[in-house]
């Protein structure tokens, strides 16, 4: 007779591990629709932008070649909408969407203090005081540099029975 085998079959995965699997799963198609659909939304841009270029561009050749007057400020869109193009074309076809997401994942493991909201949002609490700290400590307020700081806060609106003049009396 034989001996019965040593090896015992794993056990099934738990609740919250098949739980976390399926939100993975579903994480993972969300993000390749979302990348996805960037990367289409830039073929698409690069069709229609490149037939106006294109076409502009063609134009001002005929137009030059014709001997007709062409003012050299049209050489700034020329250029300017080929570097345009360029920067979409590489979103469409080239390797941009990953080098953005090389960045990001830069941005999250190396400046995640940069993430960090503001003490109100709801998800604050998710970060730790030295994230925070990181964040906030070295920020200053957009209000408080020049040239906000000329006029955005010294002007407090008053109630709708009150005039500027009798809110600056009470404080004296």
């Amino acid at each position: 007779m034989g001996s019965k085998s040593s090896k015992q079959s794993p056990s099934p995965p738990s609740f919250r591990e098949r739980v976390e699997e399926e939100i993975g799963r579903r994480m993972m198609i969300q993000r390749e629709v979302q990348m996805a659909v960037n990367i289409a939304r830039a073929r698409d841009t690069i069709q229609y932008f490149g037939s106006v270029w294109a076409t502009f561009v063609g134009g001002v050749t005929v137009a030059k070649l014709a001997g007709r007057n062409v003012p050299p400020v049209v050489g700034v869109p020329i250029v300017a909408g080929g570097i345009i193009l360029g920067n979409i074309a590489d979103m469409a076809y080239g390797n941009k969407l990953l080098r953005v997401a090389k960045e990001a994942e830069h941005i999250l493991e190396n400046e995640r203090a940069r993430l960090v909201p503001m003490k109100q949002a709801p998800v604050s609490r998710f970060y730790s005081d030295e994230e925070k700290v990181a964040m906030f400590d070295q920020a200053t307020a957009a209000g408080l540099l020049w040239p906000s700081k000329a006029f955005s806060r010294s002007f407090t609106p008053t109630g709708p029975n009150e005039s500027r003049d009798n809110v600056d009396q009470e404080k004296k």
